[in-house]
């Protein structure tokens, strides 16, 4: 075989031509990453508007991922009541998903974790967050990060009074902390552990840690650190019963922490704190002073849109779990799909075997026995295929509710704030201006009050639906509630389909039936929970209700995820009746 072979000189070039091109294709893949925002610089709203729509229009997942965390972290850095970190965190999160980023994916997920842990009710997602960010940078040996992750996360569990958890997290956050040496680290393990030993009653070990965190934040001008650290030494002091030293900790932690935006939830408490302070001294006009700051300061967290965003991620978290739910469901459609091929291949090949070999009869007997596997597995495909189509409506109807939801803010208390502004501008009395302050505040209430009923989380199904019967007492057509047997706890989610199952019936049939009173009844049981929805309106003919309904593709959607059965009688005569049975699994 004959081989050609170059002169040295030529090959001496050809390698550095490669040696140039792939010069080149690094520098230009360096300068690409460096055109991402960095989150720790400040940007203006127009640029990150500017960069945002860059990014959509280039489908550059990657670059949105990092214009959202930029996006947020600036929001926190204003420190304005009205931004909310929080959802351009989450968007930041799926689009590292979507491009399998991980680091930067668990980096996010940490950070919402941290911004959700301060709220009761947000504790349990954010223990999800944080440890999934705890577990990821463990195995990546990321030490720093790890760390801070697992001091919010053991602050977490100390708020809970899980001290059997939080301990032995702190000691492994004391530990690597020797490797990273972060001094700010340092200060927050002490704030941390004076938190623990101050719920366990080591009064003596929580006031040391509470100096040494003290004496980090007002060496390294942390002023969040300062107030908590302050706050914490408040509460040792008032269980050792030195109520001055306490009064004066907590005017303390009152001058870091009363006009940072950023520490509403802080402030609350220390009022509450200031508040029973004078109430024990019988100083009752001093104790009214700082409770009626405490409640101007809860309206105003009430009101603001990070408590808003916060009230709204349980419904968000409830569709993630859904998708991921429909992706498990799809990659079960795609091994079964697999499988099917399998059976049909050796389908196959048996009939060239009985060809071959004459064997007819056998041969014949293992093709219809594949035949019948494969008549199964069709029907597992069609069961799995429906499960799809009954999630993917499920998740429509619910970004339909958020939509007209959207759509109520901007026609309703859009409109109003509009009126109010151009009133105020024409001298208008203060009487009637007011007046229309309070109707949009009532609007504000009433939207809340239908994206996330408060009742059913403080009071259950059955104290929500005696509420929502109980304000349309007063108007016409009645409504009228019962309910029969030892009521279940299903569950928030569930309880929530449940409840917006009955009010779009309730709602259909005061928009539609010209009745004069609709009857709302459940009745529990040991296997099943049935609801029934009655009018004495002019009915309907079933056969012309609009297959494309959305309020009837909503209703069916949620009873076919919660595999229940629903029956409609209507007659233009006498009425309608739903019954749906749901199966108590």
């Amino acid at each position: 075989m004959y081989l050609s072979k170059k002169p040295m000189k030529h090959k001496f070039k050809d390698t550095i031509l490669v040696l140039f091109f792939l010069n080149i294709v690094q520098f230009y893949g360096v300068h690409a990453q460096n055109t991402y925002p960095n989150i720790d610089d400040v940007y203006t709203k127009h640029q990150l508007d500017s960069m945002l729509r860059k990014y959509q229009f280039s489908h550059d997942t990657l670059g949105l991922g990092f214009t959202y965390w930029a996006y947020s972290k600036n929001e926190e850095k204003i420190g304005n009541i009205n931004n909310s970190p929080i959802t351009n965190l989450r968007k930041s999160m799926e689009c590292f998903h979507t491009v399998k980023d991980l680091p930067n994916f668990y980096s996010v997920r940490g950070s919402l974790g941290s911004f959700l842990m301060d709220r009761t009710f947000m504790q349990e997602f954010a223990k999800e967050y944080l440890s999934d960010a705890v577990k990821y940078f463990r195995v990546q040996k990321q030490y720093a990060k790890e760390l801070d992750y697992l001091i919010n996360l053991a602050n977490v569990y100390i708020h809970q009074d899980n001290f059997v958890v939080a301990t032995p997290m702190l000691h492994r956050a004391d530990l690597l902390n020797k490797i990273v040496r972060g001094e700010s680290f340092q200060g927050r393990l002490h704030s941390a552990f004076s938190d623990l030993y101050s719920r366990e009653g080591k009064n003596e070990e929580a006031l040391f840690h509470i100096s040494k965190s003290y004496e980090i934040a007002n060496r390294l001008q942390i002023k969040w650190l300062e107030g908590v650290s302050l706050y914490f030494k408040a509460k040792c002091l008032a269980k050792m019963g030195n109520q001055e030293a306490r009064l004066e900790a907590l005017m303390g932690s009152l001058k870091v922490v009363e006009f940072d935006i950023n520490m509403f939830q802080l402030r609350k408490e220390v009022y509450d704190n200031i508040q029973d302070y004078y109430l024990s001294k019988k100083n009752y006009s001093k104790a009214f002073e700082y409770a009626d700051k405490s409640k101007k300061t809860v309206e105003t967290i009430y009101y603001s849109k990070y408590e808003s965003d916060l009230r709204s991620f349980t419904e968000y978290n409830l569709m993630e779990k859904q998708r991921l739910i429909v992706s498990r469901i799809e990659l079960q459609k795609k091994l079964t799909d697999i499988e099917l091929e399998k059976v049909r291949f050796r389908q196959y090949m048996f009939l060239g075997l009985l060809i071959l070999t004459l064997i007819s009869l056998a041969l014949l007997f293992i093709a219809f026995l594949n035949r019948k596997r494969i008549g199964k597995l069709k029907a597992v495909e069609l069961e799995k295929n429906m499960q799809i189509g009954t999630l993917n409506a499920l998740i429509n109807g619910q970004e339909l509710e958020r939509q007209r939801i959207s759509q109520e803010l901007h026609d309703g208390i859009g409109t109003m704030l509009s009126r109010i502004k151009v009133l105020m501008g024409k001298g208008t009395p203060i009487q009637s201006l007011t007046q229309m302050i309070d109707d949009t505040c009532s609007e504000v209430r009433s939207i809340s009050g239908n994206l996330q009923p408060h009742t059913l989380a403080n009071f259950g199904l059955i104290g929500a639906l005696e509420d929502f019967a109980s304000k349309h007492s007063i108007s016409t057509p009645a409504i009228i509630f019962q309910h029969f047997g030892e009521p279940t706890d299903l569950g928030i989610n569930k309880n929530l389909m449940i409840y917006r199952i009955i009010q779009e019936l309730v709602t259909n049939s005061l928009k539609h039936a010209n009745a004069k009173e609709i009857l709302m009844e459940i009745i529990f049981t040991k296997e099943n929970i049935t609801l029934t929805v009655e009018d004495d309106g002019i009915g309907f003919d079933e056969k012309t209700l609009k297959t494309d309904s959305n309020g009837w593709n909503n209703i069916r959607s949620r009873v076919n995820f919660l595999q229940g059965q629903l029956n409609l009688n209507a007659d233009v005569n006498t009425g309608t009746s739903v019954t749906i049975d749901l199966p108590i699994l």
